[in-house]
């Protein structure tokens, strides 16, 4: 293997030295030679001047002049092919003087004479001009040893001179045409080479004109096909070439009006990935993406060579996935991204125009409270019927969009004023607030709304959207199924709401929840219990009000676990108190809405009791009326359980909250806690008197103990006491304190 590599770099290297004398510059080999050749025939004749006969002197001189500007011409033109062409003719025509009229013409002339033809032809290969040359010098060497039969090639009788002199023109003729002849062998490689390259690139333009792919078609400057592929008419509808010759313009119904060519204004461009819909001849509409190039043929004719391919099913999957990603996929809605293009487009012809609008923020009120307690399925329900009313209810040239979850953005259109905006809002209120019927359930949920105005409120849709959310929190925070407009007061307010709602969710682990225990005395003033409330401290916020937090922690969802801390550590310490021999004491927890309606909450309950070694009937669960508003059957269901561990539940803040009072004979409570909104007039409004009165004989018709809660004044205890109440609370006794001075109190009373 390594022998045959050496002899095949040995055979390149001297092809490479060949062709290397190609050069064009003066100095050339060929150059070089040249001249040589002519000086050694010179001095063939020693006695040059005297012998020659002018005429041949003429003839040698015109020769060398044509051979010395042959080097110019090579130099200009750079055709080596013509050049060595040219040099040998003059060769040829100046070795023929010589031999001829001053030499003689003899045999061994003649075999020069036609060896000048071969080699000029160059027909037989290197290896025919070699196999020539030795033929030549067999011949120059015959004639050496038979001088008698060569008298006349010798001059001046030196057969030796004449050898050498003949031999050196010889091999210097054979060398330039052995530069001659790799030089065409080279230009004929390379020939071969670009006949083959353009057969390859005959054969691709064939593969990709038949391409089952793309469609191709190739048009003349008249704007006529005359080419076109089987794919071509599959997908423009067309049987088998009926194509050919037909207008460009004709070749569909729209679409493709730039590709005419046959229009002088409109001259074919070249393009690249241009996308268009088209209509084709048997009426399909399809996308495709074409490309035009402008080509020549051997006429100079110009052409235009078309592909096209059909991108339907690729552009269908990107309608479809931005109209997944501009429209909520459940109410079929404009989404978050779509209402804050179609907003910017709103601020840019406002400014235009110098025009008003305003961005409405919907939530809807107790949406949550559905999804967890009906299902996810029942609050897709509540979400398509809140979408259906709210376009069925908007103005046109206004937009609805469904912004994320329960939220919904209206962009009201050219409202100058606020009050078109009010009248809007409450209309869209009202159709929000109607019941909701679906298969004999009825659902009830309200929605707040705030509200921001271009370009009062802002310049950008985020910023206008942002606004309207913080409005709409204020409305939240004000009681709910109202509207609020923005105002800076709202930024303060919804930004300490975040800042609540964020601490929050680190106030357990961080200790900085606490519990404070109010007394909670019987008829004959005996405390007979105590109510657990929880209160918060933080470094950077200082002490929050429970009014605060408690309704942020139902909102985002962290009263469950700030429920189960606050239910652990009343077991925690109410164990102790019994444990200080005071086990008649009952320990009165809040329990939020979110957490009665959970397994969890009674599961815990049943844990904590185990634990602590605490009786059920210890444990006292406060439940608002706002439990009733949703699942009264699974309200009822937790509540049985709570019974059958000992563990009595009192109805909290009664006479606030629900006006229907079915659920009391539904439902096993075991008290009622009056709340202090009555109690705090009770001694100067008769009203309230008579309404504590009516709940104290009810609570008795029905079996339930009453507790007043707020009782501040001797005079309220009084009267109280007069309605046979049976338990009261109060900052007439004690305000909530800390369990160690309630350990305190209770020794003192001991």
């Amino acid at each position: 293997m390594e022998i045959n590599t050496t002899k095949s770099n040995n055979n390149n290297a001297i092809m490479d030295f060949f062709i290397k004398t190609r050069s064009s510059g003066l100095l050339s080999l060929v150059n070089i030679s040249s001249v040589i050749y002519i000086t050694v025939l010179a001095f063939s004749y020693p006695h040059f001047a005297p012998v020659m006969k002018p005429w041949v002197v003429i003839s040698q001189i015109i020769g060398v002049s044509i051979i010395i500007a042959n080097l110019f011409v090579l130099h200009r033109t750079k055709n080596i092919p013509l050049a060595a062409g040219i040099m040998l003719f003059c060769m040829f025509a100046i070795h023929m003087v010589n031999i001829t009229f001053a030499g003689g013409i003899t045999p061994p002339h003649f075999a020069w004479i036609f060896l000048f033809p071969i080699l000029a032809g160059g027909t037989m290969g290197w290896r025919g001009q070699l196999f020539f040359y030795i033929i030549c010098l067999f011949g120059t060497i015959f004639y050496a040893i038979y001088p008698a039969d060569a008298v006349t090639l010798a001059y001046q009788n030196s057969m030796g001179y004449t050898f050498f002199t003949r031999f050196m023109c010889l091999t210097i003729f054979f060398f330039i045409m052995m530069i001659y002849y790799f030089t065409l062998n080279e230009k004929m490689e390379n020939l071969r080479k670009a006949l083959d390259l353009a057969n390859f690139e005959s054969g691709l333009f064939l593969g990709v004109f038949n391409s089952k792919a793309q469609s191709v078609l190739l048009i003349d400057s008249k704007g006529c096909i005359v080419r076109a592929n089987a794919k071509a008419h599959t997908s423009f509808g067309f049987p088998p070439d009926a194509l050919l010759q037909l207008p460009i313009s004709k070749l569909c119904h729209s679409g493709l009006e730039i590709l005419n060519t046959s229009s002088t204004d409109n001259m074919p461009q070249e393009t690249s990935g241009i996308e268009t819909s088209i209509t084709v001849n048997n009426g399909n509409t399809l996308w495709v993406e074409y490309s035009s190039l402008i080509i020549a043929d051997e006429n100079n004719e110009q052409h235009t060579l078309i592909t096209l391919e059909d991108i339907t099913t690729r552009k269908n999957h990107e309608n479809e996935l931005s109209y997944l990603a501009h429209y909520d996929h459940l109410t079929k809605l404009p989404n978050r991204l779509s209402i804050q293009e179609q907003l910017g487009e709103m601020i840019t012809r406002a400014k235009q125009n110098n025009k008003k609008f305003a961005v409405v923020f919907f939530d809807l009120d107790k949406f949550k409270d559905i999804n967890d307690i009906q299902g996810h399925q029942a609050g897709d329900m509540v979400l398509l019927a809140i979408a259906s009313r709210l376009q069925e209810n908007m103005r046109s040239g206004d937009l609805v969009a469904r912004f994320g979850g329960d939220e919904f953005v209206i962009l009201l259109n050219n409202v100058d004023t606020p009050t078109i905006v009010i009248e809007l809002v409450k209309k869209f209120q009202s159709c929000i607030s109607d019941v909701i019927n679906d298969n004999g359930q009825e659902y009830f949920v309200g929605s707040s709304a705030g509200i921001s105005f271009y370009p009062k409120d802002g310049m950008d849709a985020d910023d206008l959207i942002r606004k309207a959310d913080l409005a709409m929190y204020k409305a939240k925070a004000n009681g709910r199924g109202t509207y609020e407009f923005y105002s800076t007061e709202h930024y303060d307010c919804v930004k300490r709401q975040i800042k609540v709602s964020h601490e929050l969710k680190y106030a357990i682990e961080r200790g900085e929840l606490t519990l404070l225990f109010q007394p909670i005395y019987d008829i004959h003033d005996h405390i007979c219990g105590a109510e657990a409330l929880v209160r918060w401290k933080h470094d950077e916020l200082g002490r929050v009000s429970p009014d605060e937090f408690i309704p942020i922690s139902e909102d985002n969802g962290l009263i469950v676990s700030i429920g189960l801390w606050v239910l652990e550590e009343s077991c925690r310490v109410l164990k102790k108190w019994h444990q200080m021999g005071f086990e008649h004491l009952v320990m009165s927890v809040n329990v939020s809405y979110r957490q009665i309606n959970s397994d969890d909450m009674v599961n815990d309950t049943k844990r904590l009791l185990s634990a602590y070694h605490l009786a059920g009937k210890s444990l006292i669960l406060e439940l608002t009326e706002r439990v009733f508003a949703d699942d009264l059957d699974l309200v009822q269901f937790n509540i049985k359980q709570f019974a059958e561990l000992g563990v009595n539940t009192a109805i909290d803040d009664f006479g606030v909250g629900y006006s229907s009072l079915s659920y009391l004979t539904k439902t096993d409570f075991s008290s009622i806690k009056i709340d202090r909104s009555f109690i705090k007039d009770i001694e100067t409004n008769t009203s309230s008197r008579n309404l504590c009165a009516a709940i104290a004989s009810m609570a008795s018709s029905l079996g339930l103990s009453v507790t007043a809660e707020g009782v501040e004044k001797a005079e309220h205890l009084q009267i109280l006491k007069e309605m046979n109440i049976d338990k009261y609370q109060g900052y007439l006794m004690s305000m909530p304190i800390a369990a160690d001075e309630f350990e305190k109190l209770l020794l003192s009373k001991k």
